[in-house]
């Protein structure tokens, strides 16, 4: 084999790759180094014919023969391999016979090639080209560049997903005529969507971005059919307004119901300050009657707008205040459980929010739904915060009796009372260890109907350690405690507050003391085991002061006097190594905490069938830990006046190395009515192919919130989500999404039924 080595003013053969501009610039000089079995040199016209395995490599760095010592971070240099090769003067370049173009940014083969290396056109034949940077493979029977960064394709496809040798990919986009943009963006006529070689869709035009940068253009429509809906279509658009927020807009209908629309509208500024804020909206034609009353509860809807509308918003500002804001209205008690799934429905928003905000809304079943404005700043011993809140009641009967907090301002902090030295002895190093702590409260309560007002609330207080014993842990705590009320009385009639301000004075004392017993048993294997008990007791003391003349609006307007005495036991059993703390885990814990009421021991009783009764419930705790990724909680309450067990709360969760999981919860708490059962289970079989299992029922109703079944499959490059429910009013519903990598959801069914 020969070897000779051309010198050309060549600018690199990379622009078949949309991104391929760095590999074009700076190149004017830039040498080729040509092998092949035979090479024979012309000079009418001058050029150059290589055959048999011809290998044209782009030798990086070279300019004049002058060749630098090689460096690790230099890329891969391009490559042309072919049967044939003729390059002429003008940088004109043939290629014939499995011609291939290999470079860092793109892999492209094809039968044949011309190129036009200085105004960066050319063309291929029956052609494939990789872009690795993306993972697309696209392909043509005739691959045109017309310009720097345009391309003229005919007979051809698109797809992500890697070929096999003899086989159909799993999904491609096919057209007869493809044109690829400057930016980028690459529009098909008799665009075809093939599962395998099977047509299932076809569209006479379809375009999409081949980059990562956003662009603005149609999403994939979802298709829905149901009992109480009908046939129903739901079309995103997409808008692209700049590189920091975008909007999207959904049209469609419901055949039974009627027109369906919404938008979602989303910004970034930084990784502190984002926001999201979407409205659903639809004209229902549809209302509840007797006969067909959606959850069959008697409770008829008659609004026609229905809409939800959600966002949430996170800002941070300069000197460290940074802002919140949750927006929640929905128009109806049903809107949120009848339209749960699908693109706009509750479960699909809920996830997008808490995947971005880390935060999601409350249960598609509350009633009651709370927006907050929020801002704070927070230091290194103290914070500041504001809070504005609204209510949105959705129940039969709105209340007019809902507190909006306009505003609600708190101010919170801890310091130590002695800054500097001063004082001697005893007495300095008491007041060196000693805290001052407040808590300053202001809120302005509002309400349609009803007692509402301004209030400050101003609670200081003092905390030091006691050296009673150095087998003792202790701290004592002490504060006073001003309220002061401006009551705004909206109830109808004389108000019973009077005029002016009221106020309440209070002061409260704590003593605390704990200590530890620890001893560590040996297991076999340099197995051991650390038991951990901590015995606690504290005392709490507020004095007694009528407050009926205040008006109560929530926790603060009515502290009970407090005459007590806690006492816990907590238990901790960890299990580990001899000599490694690192390989240490908890094996199980337990805590037991009661009280004793001294005010109740010592009250006048008030009959024969009154009783003293100073002993609190037993709060229990019990926490168990088999395995380290399966806990088990249990938490009680149990009266000793022969009631017996109030309320309990268990829940389960495992998880293993192959992300399976089991959660398990059961929780009854009679006086809120509440008895509900919750199980969620997620079972992956392989790589590609997982199943989500959710089962939500209260006991209390007898009703399902939440039952269904989810199956994803995942291959490399598509994947498809099936979801099986049971609704809210008992329909079946049925949803199928199919996605396509770097597509997107390319086509959804939904459909209910009976």
């Amino acid at each position: 084999m020969r070897l000779i080595t051309f010198i050309y003013a060549f600018i690199g053969l990379g622009y078949f790759v949309l991104s391929a501009v760095p590999l074009w610039a700076g190149m004017a000089d830039t040498p080729w180094e040509v092998k092949a079995d035979k090479m024979s040199r012309f000079t009418n016209p001058e050029c150059l014919v290589a055959e048999g395995h011809v290998i044209m490599t782009r030798k990086q760095g070279m300019v004049s023969g002058i060749t630098p010592a090689p460096t690790a971070a230099a890329p891969k240099p391009l490559t042309i391999h072919g049967d044939w090769l003729r390059l002429e003067k003008g940088n004109l370049i043939k290629v014939r016979g499995h011609v291939v173009l290999d470079s860092a940014a793109e892999h492209i083969t094809a039968e044949m090639a011309d190129l036009n290396l200085r105004n960066h056109t050319g063309t291929l034949r029956h052609a494939t080209l990789y872009f690795p940077k993306r993972h697309v493979y696209l392909a043509g029977e005739e691959v045109t560049k017309t310009g720097e960064l345009t391309y003229y394709l005919r007979d051809g496809w698109i797809t992500k997903c890697d070929p096999e040798a003899g086989k159909s990919p799993p999904w491609r986009f096919g057209w007869s005529r493809a044109h690829i943009t400057e930016e980028g963006f690459a529009h098909f006529v008799n665009a075809t969507l093939r599962v395998k070689d099977v047509p299932v869709l076809y569209s006479p035009y379809f375009a999409f971005s081949t980059n990562q940068h956003r662009k603005t253009g149609l999403l994939m429509p979802e298709f829905s059919q149901g009992s109480r809906d009908g046939s129903g279509v739901l079309v995103p658009f997409f808008i692209n307004l700049s590189p920091s927020q975008d909007i999207t807009l959904y049209g469609g209908g419901l055949s039974k119901r009627g027109v369906l629309g919404g938008m979602e509208y989303r910004y970034v500024h930084d990784k502190n300050s984002k926001g999201m804020v979407a409205l659903n909206y639809l004209h229902d034609r549809l209302k509840d009657t007797a006969a067909d009353d959606y959850k069959s509860d008697g409770i008829y809807r008659t609004v026609k707008n229905r809409y939800w509308l959600r966002g949430k918003i996170d800002h941070a500002f300069p000197d460290g205040w940074q802002g919140r804001a949750d927006i929640d209205l929905v128009s109806d008690r049903d809107y949120l459980q009848e339209y749960s799934d699908g693109l706009l429905g509750f479960t699909k928003s809920d996830q997008r929010f808490n995947k971005v905000f880390k935060r999601g809304f409350e249960s598609k079943t509350t009633l009651v739904r709370s927006n907050t404005l929020q801002l704070s700043k927070s230091w290194s011993n103290m914070s500041l915060n504001g809070e504005l809140r609204t209510v949105d009641d959705t129940t039969s009967t709105p209340s007019t009796h809902h507190l909006w907090s306009l505003p609600h301002i708190t101010f919170d902090g801890r310091t130590p009372l002695l800054r500097y030295q001063a004082g001697v002895g005893a007495l300095r190093s008491f007041a060196e260890s000693t805290d001052i702590l407040w808590n300053t409260d202001f809120v302005y309560y509002w309400q349609e109907a009803g007692v509402g007002g301004q209030r400050l609330d101003l609670h200081p207080q003092l905390t030091a350690p006691l050296s009673i014993s150095p087998y003792l842990e202790t701290t004592a705590t002490v504060g006073v405690r001003e309220t002061f009320y401006d009551v705004d009385d909206k109830s109808g009639g004389p108000s019973k507050y009077g005029s002016g301000i009221l106020n309440r004075y209070l002061y409260d004392f704590n003593l605390a003391t704990s200590t530890i017993f620890m001893r560590d048993f040996s297991l076999a294997g340099q197995r051991r085991l650390t038991h951990i008990i901590r015995p606690r007791v504290s005392y709490d003391y507020i004095p007694y002061r009528d407050q009926r003349y205040l008006p109560s609006m929530d926790g603060i307007d009515r502290i009970a006097a407090k005459n007590l005495i806690t006492y816990g036991l907590d238990n901790d059993f960890d299990l580990g190594r001899q000599g490694d703390d690192s390989q240490s885990r908890r094996l199980a814990y337990s805590k037991i905490t009661q009280s004793y009421n001294i005010r109740e021991a010592h009250r006048d009783l008030s009959g024969p069938d009154d009783h003293h009764r100073p002993l609190s419930d037993i709060a229990i705790e019990l926490g168990l830990y088999p395995l380290p990724a399966w806990s088990m909680i249990y938490k009680t309450q149990w009266n000793v006046y022969g009631r017996g067990i109030l309320n309990y709360e268990l829940t389960s969760n495992y998880s293993n190395a192959n992300k399976d999981s089991v959660g398990f919860g059961y929780r009854y708490y009679p006086t809120q009515t509440i008895n509900q059962v919750n199980i969620n289970m997620i079972k992956n079989f392989s790589h590609v192919l997982s199943a989500q299992a959710i089962f939500d029922h209260s006991l209390s109703t007898d009703e399902t919130s939440d039952a269904s079944l989810r199956l994803f499959y995942n291959p490399a490059c598509w994947s498809m989500e099936v979801l099986a429910a049971t609704a809210t009013d008992e329909d079946y519903r049925f949803t199928v999404l199919f996605s396509l990598e770097g597509v997107g959801n390319i086509i959804g069914f939904n459909k209910a039924m009976k």
